[in-house]
């Protein structure tokens, strides 16, 4: 009933994209421009998705992983430019470092087939974008930031990254360890709901955050 639904998550996607791209005068910095970039590689990555089966007569998990590896270091590094401690940036960079090798791991061990689900580096990704998320709101509420923390974009981008990955994370793991069966419309379900919050969250930074804010 809802399988349809996980289609139309490009164009949420495609909505912030654009409000993105109109937004720009109030992103000054690469890296809040760069915000508007994944964005976009995300477009590209769920029409690529969505077709490559059809192209190539395989899975698409080659298609996925890659995007994953791309966005959680992206994560990483974007998390790691917004700390302001030197012992959280030093934490960001074990993180990243922990990352890459945990997928490098999954290469190994899918070394026969590696069109796979690397869902364990998937798992390390999200427990590190939670902790480095934590710490970024930690140093913003324990400063002055505080007063106007909702006028920038970058929290509205990584608040939105947490109301994607947390919940999904669970979901995603009891589908591999308990081998719940994965029902395809309630899965379309969850991943358009959460899709739809995250691009809120995205959309609402865009439209709310103050060029002085988004440095």
């Amino acid at each position: 009933m809802f399988e349809i639904l996980r289609f139309y998550i490009v164009y949420l996607a495609l909505l912030s994209g654009i409000i993105g791209l109109i937004s720009l005068h109030k992103l000054p910095s690469k890296r809040a421009k760069f915000l508007v970039v994944l964005i976009w590689f995300s477009v590209l990555v769920e029409i690529v998705g969505y077709h490559f089966t059809e192209w190539t007569g395989v899975l698409n998990y080659y298609v996925f992983n890659i995007y994953m590896f791309v966005t959680f270091c992206s994560y990483i590094l974007l998390l790691r430019s917004l700390l302001i401690k030197i012992n959280h940036k030093g934490t960001a960079v074990l993180c990243l470092v922990l990352f890459v090798f945990s997928f490098l791991l999954n290469i190994l061990y899918y070394k026969e087939d590696i069109n796979h689900s690397f869902i364990y580096s998937f798992a390390i990704g999200v427990l590190i974008v939670m902790i480095l998320s934590c710490l970024y709101l930690i140093e913003n509420f324990n400063s002055d930031k505080i007063l106007n923390f909702k006028k920038s974009v970058f929290f509205w981008y990584i608040l939105g990254l947490l109301v994607f990955h947390v919940p999904v994370l669970p979901f995603m793991l009891a589908i591999k360890w308990f081998l719940i069966k994965e029902d395809e419309s309630v899965f379309s379900l969850v991943l358009f709901i959460l899709n739809f919050l995250t691009h809120s969250c995205f959309i609402i930074g865009f439209l709310w955050s103050e060029k002085k804010y988004n440095y």
